[in-house]
């Protein structure tokens, strides 16, 4: 199991060598958040005041990795 804290929350996958599972994503304080699953990704958004961060999670055609975006 790996996790991930930014700013807007945190969030935990289970990763395996061709896959992974969200375990856990909690938003932080006033923060909202949004899951997406797909068989080849999943997408975790914390949103507050016009500003949203992601936490991706994917595995098309590699290994699974995690990416952080902020907008």
């Amino acid at each position: 199991m790996r996790s991930y804290t930014v700013e807007g929350g945190r969030v935990a996958f289970d990763i395996g060598p061709g896959s992974a599972e969200l375990v856990s994503a909690t938003p932080s304080g006033s923060w909202t958040m949004q899951i997406w699953k797909q068989p080849t990704y999943i997408r975790v958004t914390f949103s507050q005041n016009g500003r949203e961060i992601d936490v991706f999670c994917t595995w098309h055609d590699t290994a699974p990795r995690v990416e952080i975006e902020e907008r």
